[in-house]
């Protein structure tokens, strides 16, 4: 009968853990800044903007058989998580949403 009152103490605390956001991981790793990776407002802004703009580029270029959209949609969607500065980010996309009306 301890042995499950001491099961049923863990579980609580356990809980309790979980309530508290502590289980498993730092306090100061858990919450919003974690799950975005420490971006700031305006590269977010700038990276579901680029995604809203690669998405259309990408369904147009698809239904047109248009292959300089769809591969410029599907570089808008995907090179804005592997660029880290923000002004090297805005300026990037620029050039990607501007370079299908361009070549």
């Amino acid at each position: 009968m301890s042995d499950m009152t001491q099961s049923i103490a863990g579980i609580n605390d356990l809980v309790t853990k979980i309530q508290s956001g502590s289980a498993g991981a730092e306090p100061s790793t858990l919450g919003l800044g974690s799950l975005i990776g420490g971006m700031s407002a305006t590269a977010l802004f700038v990276n579901i903007v680029a995604g809203l703009v690669g998405s259309a580029y990408f369904i147009y270029g698809k239904k047109t058989c248009n292959v300089k959209m769809l591969f410029s949609g599907l570089a808008l969607c995907i090179i804005p998580y592997f660029i880290g500065s923000t002004i090297l980010l805005v300026v990037a996309c620029t050039a990607m949403a501007a370079a299908p009306f361009f070549l």
